[in-house]
């Protein structure tokens, strides 16, 4: 079950990451995604509170994730 849980939280981090880096509008390389029990906390800076924004909502419209902790920070 624990081995599942952590599977599953790998499978999110990397759809995320594969999301951000296909976005234009996003500097991927910039923001560091974790995901524990489908909670996804993004870390790291970006450019615009737009760029913010649409990470966040990037990351809560992948299916499978809870909720999402922004902890980004705009440079």
């Amino acid at each position: 079950d624990r081995a599942e849980r952590i599977a599953a939280d790998a499978t999110l981090t990397a759809k995320i990451k594969s999301k951000m880096a296909l976005d234009d509008n996003i500097d991927a390389v910039d923001i560091d995604i974790d995901t524990a029990d489908a909670v996804v906390t993004l870390r790291g800076t970006v450019g615009s509170q737009d760029e913010r924004e649409r990470a966040v909502r990037m990351a809560r419209e992948t299916e499978g994730v809870t909720s999402v902790v922004d902890q980004l920070v705009i440079r």
